[in-house]
């Protein structure tokens, strides 16, 4: 029975600490981040399993803990659109309460995930009656709405190789860990380059580029960057340096 009681205080400590490295809960009351993830379950998901699909109704939302998954539209001839990838630290789903209870994109597995999945009912209720969490979220809104107007201007203004330094950059940890960040791609490169809106080949020649120019290591899926510095300084006014990096988005 200890042993239990402890693997259960161990689960809970473990998933509160996921939804604290998420803006929606940024400066939340321990009880409150407390009340989430008791009220949360943590599942494993395979490579090709389907989240939720488009206009289904939404009874949870989930934070990402590892892995990839991707976000699309499907259009009436039934191609795929992609919007997304999203990794570690980032939410998604939860913008069905503004969009009457249903999944406004669906959401595909594309490396093997570990997500929490947590009732969309009690977002709803705490939106309600925390003042602070309804801020975050005005806050995250905020954010995705700049963020995707800079992310348009980027298709029209910037390079391959900036646009992808933009994605790397968006996926670092924090703009204080300068060195040796190290990250994990998804395995099919050629998603990430449909999200940039270019071919997969451009991509690679992207990568390429910055390996010259930004010092990255690339080998297979694995990117290392040796300094955020000089990242920023390739990548020029595309990406906003008083930005705070790990970011989760409010999904499209």
């Amino acid at each position: 029975m200890i042993v239990l009681k402890e693997r259960n205080a161990d689960s809970r400590q473990r998933k509160a600490f996921a939804f604290k490295n998420l803006m929606l809960f940024a400066n939340l009351r321990d009880e409150d981040v407390v009340l989430f993830a008791d009220a949360s379950q943590i599942n494993n998901y395979k490579k090709g399993k389907f989240l939720y699909l488009e206009e289904e109704p939404a009874d949870s939302f989930y934070v990402i803990c590892s892995g990839w998954l991707k976000l699309f539209h499907t259009t009436e001839e039934g191609e795929e659109v992609n919007l997304a990838v999203l990794t570690a630290n980032s939410i998604t789903g939860e913008n069905a309460i503004f969009e009457h209870g249903s999944y406004t994109s669906s959401a595909q597995i594309v490396e093997d995930a570990q997500i929490l999945s947590v009732p969309i009912s009690l977002l709803k209720e705490q939106l309600r009656v925390n003042n602070r969490m309804a801020f975050n979220m005005l806050t995250c809104m905020v954010q995705y709405q700049r963020l995707h107007a800079l992310q348009q201007e980027q298709y029209f203004l910037y390079s391959a190789p900036q646009r992808v330094g933009c994605f790397l950059l968006g996926l670092c940890p924090t703009v204080e860990q300068k060195d040796g960040i190290i990250l994990n791609l998804p395995y099919d490169k050629t998603l990430i380059a449909s999200i940039l809106g270019m071919k997969g080949a451009t991509f690679s020649r992207a990568l390429n580029i910055l390996r010259e120019e930004a010092g990255l290591h690339i080998n297979g899926t694995r990117v290392t960057i040796d300094s955020i510095a000089s990242l920023f300084k390739f990548v020029g006014s595309c990406y906003p340096h008083n930005h705070q990096l790990r970011k989760d988005f409010i999904s499209i």
